[in-house]
């Protein structure tokens, strides 16, 4: 019996949630009992801001039932209670194997990896981000927190998850270019699911053997993906683009 599985994925919306698209993506995922992901930028707060109260993209989130988050830009801030303050109520697990806190007592709202078993295919699901402080710049002397090169932590990574996952996703908010060359350094990977970039790649193209995807964004459409696992191992993919408009849902 051949593994299959839909992912449906989300990309910097921007805070541009409505009560139809939330349905939409609930409803898909319900037809296809599917996982939901997100690749960042979901939120109101722009890279500096701190919101005072919990982020109205959490609940429309939780609705639409995300099972999984790669934090972007958005999500970040440099200090600890500006960080903590953007994630809370998340209704999901927040994911960035790249970044670390400078101090071990520090508080990390995101974990690297996120696992799951769905409908008998064990999914690991690696969360990388755009780096927005590394220890060469000044800001670094003000943050909590350091990035390190995506590429280099994801090589390390899929090294130890690929033996224990039957599909291996990179979650990723580094934009697309970097995607590519994500998916030429790390040919372990089935699936990359991208944003940052405003790039949709629909339907999904595939480098060095690896899936690359990527939504519309601002809330203009989600993306659905059918995969099929071969003899091979590898992964054969079909699906497209739900277009959000007007409260209708069109595929292309």
């Amino acid at each position: 019996m051949s593994l299959q599985l839909t992912l449906i994925h989300t990309n910097d919306v921007h805070n541009r949630w409505s009560e139809v698209f939330v349905a939409q993506l609930r409803e898909a995922k319900t037809r296809y009992s599917a996982l939901l992901l997100d690749a960042g930028d979901s939120i109101r707060s722009g890279n500096v801001g701190v919101p005072l109260s919990v982020e109205p993209a959490w609940a429309f989130m939780a609705q639409a039932g995300y099972d999984v988050m790669t934090i972007g830009n958005r999500e970040f801030h440099i200090t600890s209670w500006g960080f903590l303050a953007k994630t809370r109520g998340a209704p999901c697990p927040l994911l960035c194997a790249n970044l670390r806190p400078k101090h071990p007592d520090t508080p990390v709202p995101v974990q690297p990896v996120w696992r799951t078993v769905h409908q008998g295919v064990r999914v690991a699901v690696l969360g990388l981000t755009v780096p927005m402080v590394t220890p060469r710049m000044k800001s670094a002397l003000l943050s909590a927190y350091l990035f390190d090169p995506p590429i280099e932590v994801a090589r390390e990574w899929v090294l130890r998850l690929r033996p224990e996952a039957d599909l291996l996703i990179a979650l990723t908010h580094i934009g697309y270019k970097q995607d590519c060359l994500l998916a030429e350094a790390c040919p372990q990977i089935d699936v990359i699911l991208g944003g940052h970039s405003h790039t949709p790649i629909q339907p999904p193209q595939q480098v060095n053997g690896v899936w690359i995807a990527q939504a519309p964004p601002f809330a203009r459409g989600f993306g659905v993906i059918h995969l099929q696992r071969m003899e091979s191992g590898r992964w054969e993919i079909g699906g497209g683009v739900a277009k959000h408009s007007h409260g209708d849902t069109g595929a292309s």
